[in-house]
């Protein structure tokens, strides 16, 4: 992702169980929660969404 000013932000809650999975993923990749999901969204995007499409 390249490095610019990120402005728009999207709520989303998970629960208990999803968020302490969500977190564990994180840490393994010394990333921070936030970072974390942003990046697994793009990711989907970038992979299965499109690949739906076609």
């Amino acid at each position: 992702m390249e490095k610019a000013k990120k402005t728009k932000q999207i709520v989303i809650r998970f629960d208990d169980a999803s968020y302490e999975k969500i977190k564990e993923c994180a840490e393994t990749e010394h990333r921070g929660l936030g970072e974390f999901v942003r990046h697994a969204a793009l990711y989907y995007i970038k992979y299965f969404y499109k690949e739906k499409e076609s």
